[in-house]
């Protein structure tokens, strides 16, 4: 919502259509929330205190982490949005395309961003889970399905961005994890 929102305000134009939001809903959401459920959970979890039955469920810190993450993921699609417009002289429709390859991404990549605070960044309870990394293999597939099966590229009207788009989708689709990883080492730190 944002990504659409703050573009169409800014002027610009849309930089999401509405069957490629459908496809980026069914792809990079369903297959690596299965795979978080599907994982293993923390081994440690009996050696932890009760959480207060009063507390919610999703704390203020859970709902910080949600506005930096989808803050993060919609600077880079609308950062990328714009590049190819601006800077890489794209017509709108690769431009779009450029959109939606960083959102697709960023999304995907995002799942790493979900690990225990207090694991490692390499080694945790994510980057441990098997089906984490067949969803994103998965997620790829059907990422680069849209892109390259000519039907499938008509319906969702993608335009082939060539190297310098598919390289910034690329670039700017990491920048949210590099973020979410670094304001998860900053709030451990902080305690």
């Amino acid at each position: 919502m944002l990504v659409v929102g703050l573009a169409v305000a800014g002027g610009l134009p849309t930089p999401l259509l509405p069957l490629q939001i459908l496809y980026l809903n069914l792809v990079t959401d369903i297959f690596p929330a299965f795979a978080l459920g599907f994982g293993r959970g923390d081994a440690h979890v009996m050696t932890r205190p009760p959480r207060d039955p009063a507390a919610p469920i999703v704390t203020a810190r859970h709902w910080l982490l949600l506005a930096v993450l989808g803050g993060a993921i919609t600077v880079a699609t609308l950062g990328a949005f714009g590049l190819a417009l601006f800077w890489l002289g794209m017509e709108t429709q690769a431009a779009i395309t450029v959109a939606f390859l960083t959102l697709a991404l960023a999304q995907m990549w995002n799942v790493f961003n979900l690990r225990n605070p207090e694991a490692g960044v390499l080694h945790n309870d994510v980057t441990a889970n098997h089906y984490v990394w067949g969803a994103i293999v998965l997620c790829l597939l059907l990422i680069a399905a849209a892109l390259w099966v000519p039907l499938l590229a008509e319906v969702l009207r993608l335009a082939w961005p060539g190297m310098a788009g598919l390289g910034l989708a690329a670039v700017a689709s990491l920048v949210p994890l590099g973020l979410g990883q670094i304001w998860i080492g900053w709030t451990k730190r902080r305690g």
